[in-house]
């Protein structure tokens, strides 16, 4: 009796470890991993958790320096308009200067350049999700998973243009030839003076010097295609994290589909040799009783 007892504990201990095994196949199929928990593997599923933790963590990182570069292109197009707007203002006063002019055509040249510096500043006042993006209040963090930057974005209202006083009255003016010369030299500080960089820009400011126009610009361009390389580079690092994470976990479906059908078959058989073993067990009791 101890003997049969033994054998149908074998079997069912045999039919319990293929069904087992079975499920387990089943599992990876269906999850397409190889370790969908530690119970499966706890040092690969750890490993394979903490890559899948960086490549979010990567994923968010160009998305969030996608932002940032939407940003920076509205911020951009606004700071061009402003260029050619001061452009306007320069080409007025050399029209000014010239002796044909009378004092109602002065006049008449004053008002198109008032009419430019006020859209000046409508251009500063542009908003990217409701914050003003060129009065010099900004200071765009970038934030990604190798670190945290910073990009600067200047002053471009008429103030810090120094095309208007800190009443708003415009500094501009056609009365005469010199005055005309100083407005000349001051729209010429404003369009062209170059700082070279975002630091630079941020210094002007504080030493209540012109801001750069045309740096403002060169300067938006420049950090947009920089944050076109850094995106490219967590492209390139998401990739290499998947193809990783991909190696080490991800189910070979063609084998464990031949495993299933293989463990199937020995559950089967398995099952039939239980049943087998019970019905013999069952006609020798009957024998002897």
């Amino acid at each position: 009796m101890a003997i049969g007892v033994n054998g149908v504990n074998s079997s069912l201990n045999n039919l319990n470890r293929i069904h087992n095994a079975s499920q387990n196949t089943l599992q990876r199929i269906a999850t397409g991993s190889k370790y969908s928990s530690a119970s499966q593997g706890a040092s690969q599923y750890a490993i394979s958790q903490r890559m899948y933790n960086n490549i979010g963590s990567i994923g968010q990182s160009i998305q969030n320096t996608q932002n940032v570069n939407a940003m920076l292109q509205t911020a951009s197009g606004a700071a061009n308009n402003t260029v050619q707007a001061l452009s306007t203002i320069r080409e007025s006063l050399i029209n000014a200067a010239n002796g044909t002019n009378n004092d109602s055509d002065r006049s008449t040249l004053q008002q198109n350049i008032n009419q430019m510096i006020r859209q000046i500043d409508d251009n500063a006042g542009v908003q990217y999700n409701g914050q003003r993006l060129l009065d010099g209040s900004r200071n765009i963090t970038v934030a990604g998973i190798t670190g945290y930057e910073n990009v600067n974005v200047g002053n471009l209202t008429s103030r810090g243009l120094g095309l208007t006083d800190d009443d708003g009255n415009v500094t501009i003016n056609v009365n005469d030839n010199d005055s005309i010369q100083s407005a000349l030299d001051r729209v010429g500080t404003a369009l062209e003076s170059a700082q070279g960089t975002a630091d630079s820009l941020s210094s002007a400011q504080e030493n209540n010097s012109f801001d750069a126009a045309l740096d403002e610009v060169t300067t938006l361009g420049a950090q947009q295609q920089r944050l076109e390389y850094q995106a490219q580079n967590y492209a390139t690092m998401e990739e290499n994290e998947l193809n990783a994470v991909s190696n080490l976990n991800d189910t070979d479906i063609a084998r464990e589909v031949t495993n299933l059908r293989s463990q199937q078959t020995q559950e089967q058989l398995a099952l039939y040799a239980t049943k087998m073993f019970n019905q013999n067990r069952a006609s020798v009791l009957n024998l002897l009783s």
